[in-house]
């Protein structure tokens, strides 16, 4: 029988020995760490994570079922006692079985401790398997902890100027630094590490590797594409222009009023900078040799005073034109909480409905981001289908009035009617195709069909009513992904395979209720 607990207890310290915490357990030894309660008594840590450099510690529970023995908040308050007992910043909890509520997230992060799930393990491996050690940096930042580096503050030369625009106060930065600083410096709020406001990919592997092979080369020129945000904490002072070269002669700048000289202030911690384009250029020096990290003198734009959106546009801009970025992480960047936004624009509230879904009814079935294996992506789900039951002349829109709560009302009945009837498909979306983008699809094309059939709103014996054939004739075998290829002769490929099972849902529906169409 497989112990999903030790196997948890060893994703999570290799997770941090990978990224440059020493551990225990750890890849050489596997005792935990124990703390001495009163003599006699002690307790073991799932999880010990350190880096003396920075004074950093981390311990951690991790558990790995269903229903726990008791409240997580009497575990909080109980690691509150063993933290300080350990001398270690920060707690980490894990449960990858048991939700936990949001009350209980804000409750312990009050206490300066974290929660992770599957989205926070899956996404943390993600940045570890591409950056190794320096996702160190990225945890930290995540907890919230103060590392002895944040006291040193690095001087640099640079040109500073302003675009001719009117009624804007952002100022850039000319500079140059070594990747090594940059690294320990940068954060990346990547929308897949749970931030409403970031906008960032998730790094791809294959990317870095063939950067790092580049600038490791003799005479290596890497062109200066890489832009972050100043946070409030960097500072400035203005230089004054010499009148005169090394040489003696007068220097006669042209227009020497649109920039000046200046030293910047930049503070040795995690988030001094934000990286809003070249992240790839920058980690690709993640596994470079020390000496290239250290001396490889890179050009960066700094850009002070940016608001939110100017970030987030810049960012799409860049990237949307010069290399394909995740469709889901396009999409996502689209959602928006606005309702009157919503109700103008199909796409937004098809965006909207999925991730609201995915709160509840789909329970993290759907891929958001540009990290994840789940069978249903965002992408897929909001598309033409739900976009156009939700459009100007949908039928969703006919039935309800042009609401996301209205809407969701009447998703979450019919797809919670399809889970019931189909327990199996729902847990082994690999195996079956019910719960997949081209079963979802052709769901959708099938909600359409019953609205147009019954002319009315949705409730549980409705669904039930057309549904119930397709659980009744199924059987489990028969809805197998690739038997259903086999069946239909289809790959899935496109929409016609969407529409071809859509035509088979109908089909096996008119059997029972003579006149249903498409």
């Amino acid at each position: 029988m497989i112990d999903k607990g030790a196997e948890l207890n060893e994703r999570i310290w290799s997770l941090f020995e990978k990224s440059g915490f020493e551990t225990k357990p750890n890849s050489y030894n596997p005792a935990e760490e124990t703390i001495m309660l009163s003599p006699g008594k002690k307790r073991t840590l799932d999880l010990s994570a350190s880096i003396k450099d920075l004074d950093v510690k981390i311990i951690g529970w991790n558990k790995a079922q269903r229903e726990l023995k008791q409240s997580l908040t009497v575990d909080i308050h109980d690691y509150d006692k063993l933290k300080e007992m350990a001398a270690a910043s920060s707690v980490l909890f894990v449960s990858t079985e048991k939700e936990v509520s949001e009350e209980d997230r804000e409750y312990a992060e009050q206490q300066g401790m974290r929660i992770w799930g599957q989205k926070e393990i899956q996404y943390f491996e993600a940045v570890v398997d591409a950056i190794d050690k320096y996702a160190k940096y990225e945890i930290i930042h995540f907890f919230g902890i103060e590392t002895t580096e944040q006291k040193y503050v690095d001087h640099v030369l640079a040109l500073k100027f302003n675009q001719p625009y009117l009624k804007s106060n952002t100022e850039l930065f000319l500079f140059t630094t070594t990747p090594e600083k940059l690294l320990k410096t940068c954060v990346i709020y990547r929308k897949a590490g749970g931030s409403g406001e970031a906008y960032q990919r998730m790094l791809r592997k294959d990317r870095l590797t063939n950067i790092r092979k580049f600038v490791t080369k003799a005479n290596a020129l890497l062109p200066p594409n890489i832009i972050v945000n100043l946070s409030e904490d960097v500072t400035w002072d203005p230089v004054k222009i010499p009148k005169k070269d090394l040489s003696g002669k007068s220097l006669n700048l042209t227009s020497a009023k649109d920039y000046e000289l200046v030293v910047l202030k930049i503070p040795m911690a995690y988030a001094s900078l934000e990286l809003i384009d070249g992240q790839h250029r920058l980690y690709g020096f993640a596994k470079a040799e020390p000496a290239t990290r250290e001396n490889f003198n890179l050009v960066v734009l700094g850009i002070a005073n940016l608001p939110f959106k100017s970030k987030r546009d810049t960012f799409v801009a860049i990237n949307d034109k010069s290399r394909r970025m995740d469709p889901n992480l396009v999409a996502y960047l689209k959602y928006t909480d606005d309702d009157a936004e919503c109700q103008k624009n199909p796409e937004l509230m098809a965006i909207k409905l999925v991730v609201e879904l995915n709160k509840t009814t789909f329970k993290d079935r759907v891929r958001l981001l540009d990290v994840g294996e789940q069978k249903i992506t965002l992408k897929g789900f909001s598309g033409y289908d739900l976009r156009g039951l939700v459009g100007r002349k949908g039928l969703l829109r006919k039935y309800y009035s042009n609401e996301s709560k209205e809407y969701l009302r009447a998703l979450r009945i019919y797809f919670g009617v399809l889970k019931s009837l189909f327990k199996e498909q729902w847990e082994h979306p690999e195996k079956y195709i019910i719960f997949t983008n081209s079963g979802i699809s052709a769901f959708l094309k099938l909600l359409k069909s019953i609205l147009k059939d019954c002319q009315k709103p949705l409730n549980k014996n409705v669904v039930l009513h057309y549904l119930q054939p397709l659980g009744d004739k199924w059987q489990d075998s028969d809805l197998e992904t690739e038997k259903i290829a086999e069946t239909l002769r289809s790959t899935y490929v496109g929409s016609k395979g969407w529409k071809d099972l859509h035509r088979l849902f109908v089909k096996t529906i008119a059997e029972k209720h003579t006149g249903f169409q498409e």
